[in-house]
């Protein structure tokens, strides 16, 4: 059975680490509603300190081609 990567989820810290970007950075751009799609997981299932909003890499991906960038890491 293959594996789809793009089913994969990035985190708030994931994504910014992608940019080269603060995590700081990363919230504003959800703030004022940019960047891409991101979901809150819900906390049933989590641990108290995980992160609750993640990134679909599919969602990532095609926002990045959408806008033209090419991740720096």
């Amino acid at each position: 059975m293959m594996h789809d990567d793009t089913q994969a989820y990035l985190t708030t810290e994931q994504l910014a680490e992608r940019y080269d970007l603060s995590p700081t950075t990363i919230k504003g751009w959800r703030i004022r509603k940019q960047g891409p799609t991101w979901y809150q997981v819900p906390r049933i299932g989590l641990s108290p300190t995980a992160a609750r909003t993640r990134y679909r890499l599919a969602d990532v991906l095609a926002w990045e081609q959408s806008q033209g960038i090419t991740p720096t890491n």
